[in-house]
């Protein structure tokens, strides 16, 4: 790991601390509670292992057959860390949220970015820190967006730094439906929008409705 990795890396875990220290692992934005750091589990729900893909035939391998995998950005820990893991759709079908916990649809990513004022939304859910050229966000939110970036289909891995994407729950539904999911991004330019996609590896954000039941069991 190169010298200046490394520092990235330092400082970036300590400005998380920090800010879980003032506010806690959770946020409400207006009637939604998110955890405000990226998901990092290694099993499903159920306790089965997730596959770990760490060279790019075996994220094509996974994504051909439709199975469930993860990974850390440029297979890197250091990365895991910071931004947490980057999931396949398969893995996000499978079930990967703690339990209490969901995956949002786009109907929750619509109400957050409705909570947050909606052109100021990008800015205000983006993170102080991990965005490059000047492109921070004021993170007025609590919601703590970091550019994590993504992993393509052919498994190399692009803009971290420069834009995020997280899965929802939602499947496009068409005749030509492989089970690609719907994805929620930030970009440079603090804008926010969807994408429908496929075979790619994003963040996942977990969250729930404030009174809503929680599911059995829940610890």
């Amino acid at each position: 790991m190169s010298e200046f990795l490394f520092t990235l890396c330092m400082l970036v875990a300590s400005l998380i601390a920090e800010a879980q220290s003032k506010t806690g692992a959770t946020v409400f934005i207006g009637r939604q509670e998110w955890m405000t750091e990226n998901l990092d589990v290694d099993h499903y729900l159920d306790g089965t292992p997730i596959q770990e893909a760490k060279t790019a035939a075996e994220w094509k391998a996974c994504n051909q057959n439709k199975i469930g995998c993860y990974c850390n950005y440029n297979n890197e820990t250091c990365y895991g860390s910071m931004y947490g893991k980057l999931y396949n759709w398969w893995a996000v079908r499978k079930g990967i949220a703690p339990h209490c916990w969901r995956i949002p649809s786009k109907t929750d990513f619509d109400r957050l970015v409705a909570y947050e004022g909606a052109t100021l939304a990008g800015k205000n859910l983006k993170a102080k820190h991990s965005w490059s050229n000047d492109w921070n966000g004021n993170n007025m939110s609590g919601f703590a967006g970091l550019a994590s970036g993504c992993r393509n289909a052919s498994g190399t891995f692009s803009f971290v730094g420069k834009e995020a994407f997280w899965w929802t729950c939602d499947a496009r539904k068409t005749a030509y439906d492989r089970g690609t999911g719907l994805s929620f991004f930030i970009n440079s330019d603090d804008k926010f929008d969807y994408a429908i996609t496929e075979d790619l590896g994003y963040s996942v954000r977990c969250m729930r409705d404030k009174g809503e039941p929680p599911p059995n069991p829940c610890p």
